[in-house]
């Protein structure tokens, strides 16, 4: 199986096997950039869709604040990323653990069933998931520690899909300031679908995206089609 390691819009398809720098991990930082599994499936793509306009018919405010197809994916880790020098090492990091990580690669899917939120601010669907990814999740974040990458550790390891947040200045400025549980009410125990792990992306959070509609991403690992 061949591993394709982008850096930097840059493709690398050999084996690195490079010494990774170590150094301490500050975890109490402000993420800006995440790592994830980004999701792909046609069938949860068209699931989220219906959700989302479920939601919409109840309430239309929420339009500007739901996820595209595009932009879906499952969050592994949060990290802070400073300097370009922090986004070098975090891209490098990645690009010299592809081997390790195919090693590890789950077998399992990821199954995406029911709809809750993040404190009322955050709209995300359950992850459902085997043992193999907790420790595939476990293996990247080590290597990124390993290499002195800042990863951000704040909260418990809860994978989730969000599709749609109004903790943003944007929601602030349209005066939006919680999401409705009645609005979703229905969807709770809906099942969306499933999704294998066939890549690994280092995301710059924020409102910029690629011309595919997906986030920025300094560096990303494709493991298969």
């Amino acid at each position: 199986m061949c591993v394709c390691v982008f850096v930097n819009s840059i493709l690398f398809c050999q084996t690195m096997n490079r010494t990774n720098k170590k150094a301490g991990n500050v975890s109490d930082s402000k993420a800006n950039y995440f790592l994830c599994v980004r999701v792909t499936d046609p069938q949860v793509f068209t699931s989220i869709k219906e959700a989302i306009d479920w939601i919409l018919d109840k309430d239309n405010q929420y339009e500007e604040f739901c996820y595209t197809p595009e932009m879906l994916h499952v969050t592994i880790r949060e990290i802070c990323l400073e300097t370009e020098e922090d986004i070098h090492r975090a891209s490098q990091a990645l690009e010299e653990s592809s081997d390790v990580l195919l090693n590890n690669l789950p077998v399992s899917q990821l199954q995406f069933k029911g709809l809750t939120t993040f404190f009322e601010k955050v709209l995300v669907a359950d992850v459902q998931y085997e043992n193999d990814f907790r420790l595939f999740c476990e293996t990247v974040t080590s290597k990124l520690k390993d290499a002195g990458v800042n990863v951000v550790e704040r909260h418990e390891f809860k994978p989730h899909m969000t599709i749609m947040k109004v903790n943003t200045m944007r929601a602030k400025k349209a005066k939006v300031e919680n999401i409705n549980p009645w609005l979703y009410v229905n969807l709770k125990k809906t099942y969306f679908g499933e999704q294998a792990v066939n890549s690994v992306h280092l995301c710059q959070m924020g409102y910029d995206r690629r011309e595919d509609g997906f986030y920025k991403t300094p560096a990303e690992i494709f493991f298969r089609s």
